[in-house]
Protein backbone atom coordinates (compact mmCIF):
# COMPACT_ATOMS: atom_id res chain seq x y z
CA UNK A 1 0.00 0.00 0.00
CA UNK A 2 1.20 3.45 -0.82
CA UNK A 3 1.41 6.29 1.65
CA UNK A 4 -1.84 7.83 0.30
CA UNK A 5 -3.83 4.66 0.96
CA UNK A 6 -2.94 4.57 4.67
CA UNK A 7 -4.46 6.64 7.41
CA UNK A 8 -2.67 8.02 9.32
CA UNK A 9 0.34 8.28 7.05
CA UNK A 10 2.73 7.13 9.74
CA UNK A 11 2.02 4.02 11.80
CA UNK A 12 1.70 4.40 15.56
CA UNK A 13 4.86 3.94 17.51
CA UNK A 14 3.32 1.32 19.78
CA UNK A 15 3.37 -1.22 16.98
CA UNK A 16 -0.25 -0.91 15.77
CA UNK A 17 -0.81 -0.97 12.03
CA UNK A 18 -2.52 1.97 10.35
CA UNK A 19 -6.05 1.54 8.94
CA UNK A 20 -6.74 1.75 5.23
CA UNK A 21 -9.22 4.28 3.90
CA UNK A 22 -11.74 1.49 3.27
CA UNK A 23 -11.47 0.32 6.89
CA UNK A 24 -12.00 3.88 8.17
CA UNK A 25 -15.06 4.31 5.94
CA UNK A 26 -16.60 1.00 7.04
CA UNK A 27 -15.95 1.81 10.70
CA UNK A 28 -17.59 5.23 10.28
CA UNK A 29 -20.58 3.63 8.53
CA UNK A 30 -21.03 1.06 11.31
CA UNK A 31 -20.75 3.76 13.96
CA UNK A 32 -23.33 5.92 12.17
CA UNK A 33 -25.82 3.08 11.75
CA UNK A 34 -25.49 1.93 15.35
CA UNK A 35 -25.91 5.50 16.59
CA UNK A 36 -29.05 5.94 14.48
CA UNK A 37 -30.55 2.66 15.71
CA UNK A 38 -29.78 3.58 19.30
CA UNK A 39 -31.39 7.00 18.90
CA UNK A 40 -34.50 5.44 17.35
CA UNK A 41 -34.75 3.05 20.27
CA UNK A 42 -34.56 5.87 22.80
CA UNK A 43 -37.15 7.87 20.84
CA UNK A 44 -39.59 4.95 20.85
CA UNK A 45 -39.00 4.42 24.56
CA UNK A 46 -39.70 8.08 25.27
CA UNK A 47 -42.90 7.97 23.18
CA UNK A 48 -44.09 4.84 24.99
CA UNK A 49 -43.40 6.45 28.36
CA UNK A 50 -45.37 9.55 27.34
CA UNK A 51 -48.31 7.45 26.15
CA UNK A 52 -48.27 5.44 29.39
CA UNK A 53 -48.23 8.66 31.42
CA UNK A 54 -51.22 10.03 29.49
CA UNK A 55 -53.12 6.78 30.03
CA UNK A 56 -52.32 6.97 33.74
CA UNK A 57 -53.62 10.54 33.92
CA UNK A 58 -56.86 9.49 32.18
CA UNK A 59 -57.28 6.59 34.59
CA UNK A 60 -56.79 8.90 37.55
CA UNK A 61 -59.39 11.31 36.11
CA UNK A 62 -61.89 8.45 35.87
CA UNK A 63 -61.26 7.30 39.40
CA UNK A 64 -61.58 10.83 40.78
CA UNK A 65 -64.87 11.34 39.00
CA UNK A 66 -66.21 8.04 40.34
CA UNK A 67 -65.14 8.88 43.89
CA UNK A 68 -66.62 12.37 43.77
CA UNK A 69 -69.92 11.06 42.40
CA UNK A 70 -70.06 8.33 45.03
CA UNK A 71 -69.41 10.82 47.84
CA UNK A 72 -72.04 13.25 46.56
CA UNK A 73 -74.66 10.52 46.22
CA UNK A 74 -73.77 9.10 49.65
CA UNK A 75 -74.08 12.45 51.44
CA UNK A 76 -76.94 14.12 49.57
CA UNK A 77 -80.62 13.41 50.37
CA UNK A 78 -81.33 11.50 47.15
CA UNK A 79 -83.51 8.67 48.51
CA UNK A 80 -87.25 8.63 49.22
CA UNK A 81 -88.80 7.04 52.29
CA UNK A 82 -89.07 3.66 50.51
CA UNK A 83 -85.28 3.53 50.03
CA UNK A 84 -85.45 4.30 46.30
CA UNK A 85 -83.57 6.96 44.41
CA UNK A 86 -85.45 10.21 43.82
CA UNK A 87 -84.56 11.13 40.23
CA UNK A 88 -84.97 14.89 40.71
CA UNK A 89 -82.81 14.88 43.85
CA UNK A 90 -80.13 12.83 42.10
CA UNK A 91 -80.10 15.21 39.12
CA UNK A 92 -79.86 18.24 41.42
CA UNK A 93 -76.99 16.72 43.42
CA UNK A 94 -74.99 15.76 40.33
CA UNK A 95 -75.56 19.07 38.54
CA UNK A 96 -73.68 20.77 41.37
CA UNK A 97 -70.52 18.83 40.46
CA UNK A 98 -67.84 20.69 38.48
CA UNK A 99 -67.53 19.69 34.82
CA UNK A 100 -64.29 17.90 33.92
CA UNK A 101 -62.90 18.65 30.49
CA UNK A 102 -62.74 15.55 28.32
CA UNK A 103 -64.70 13.41 30.80
CA UNK A 104 -68.14 12.20 29.77
CA UNK A 105 -70.52 10.85 32.37
CA UNK A 106 -73.90 9.17 31.94
CA UNK A 107 -76.41 7.94 34.47
CA UNK A 108 -78.93 5.17 33.76
CA UNK A 109 -81.72 4.07 36.07
CA UNK A 110 -82.00 0.30 36.55
CA UNK A 111 -85.36 -0.41 38.18
CA UNK A 112 -84.69 -4.16 38.35
CA UNK A 113 -81.68 -3.60 40.62
CA UNK A 114 -83.12 -0.48 42.31
CA UNK A 115 -79.97 1.37 41.35
CA UNK A 116 -78.18 3.74 39.03
CA UNK A 117 -75.52 2.72 36.54
CA UNK A 118 -72.93 5.48 36.40
CA UNK A 119 -70.67 5.37 33.33
CA UNK A 120 -67.70 7.68 33.03
CA UNK A 121 -65.30 7.81 30.07
CA UNK A 122 -62.25 9.74 28.99
CA UNK A 123 -60.36 8.98 25.80
CA UNK A 124 -60.41 5.24 25.21
CA UNK A 125 -60.97 4.39 28.88
CA UNK A 126 -64.39 3.73 30.37
CA UNK A 127 -65.64 2.71 33.83
CA UNK A 128 -69.11 1.69 34.88
CA UNK A 129 -70.36 1.34 38.44
CA UNK A 130 -73.71 0.50 40.01
CA UNK A 131 -74.90 2.74 42.83
CA UNK A 132 -77.75 1.55 45.05
CA UNK A 133 -79.37 3.36 47.97
CA UNK A 134 -78.41 0.55 50.35
CA UNK A 135 -74.85 0.43 49.00
CA UNK A 136 -74.48 4.16 49.64
CA UNK A 137 -75.74 3.77 53.22
CA UNK A 138 -79.10 5.48 52.80
CA UNK A 139 -81.33 2.58 53.92
CA UNK A 140 -81.71 1.44 57.48
CA UNK A 141 -81.18 -2.21 58.17
CA UNK A 142 -84.45 -3.95 58.80
CA UNK A 143 -84.62 -5.83 62.08
CA UNK A 144 -86.97 -8.88 62.06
Amino acid sequence: ATELERWPAEPHRCGAAAMTLAEVMISALILGISSQVGLQGWTRTAQAATAADQLDQQRIQLEHRLLITRRVLATAPVVDRHCRFDGDAVDAALEALPVDSGVTATLELDPALNGLWFTVAVGSLQRRQLFTPAGLGHCRAEVP
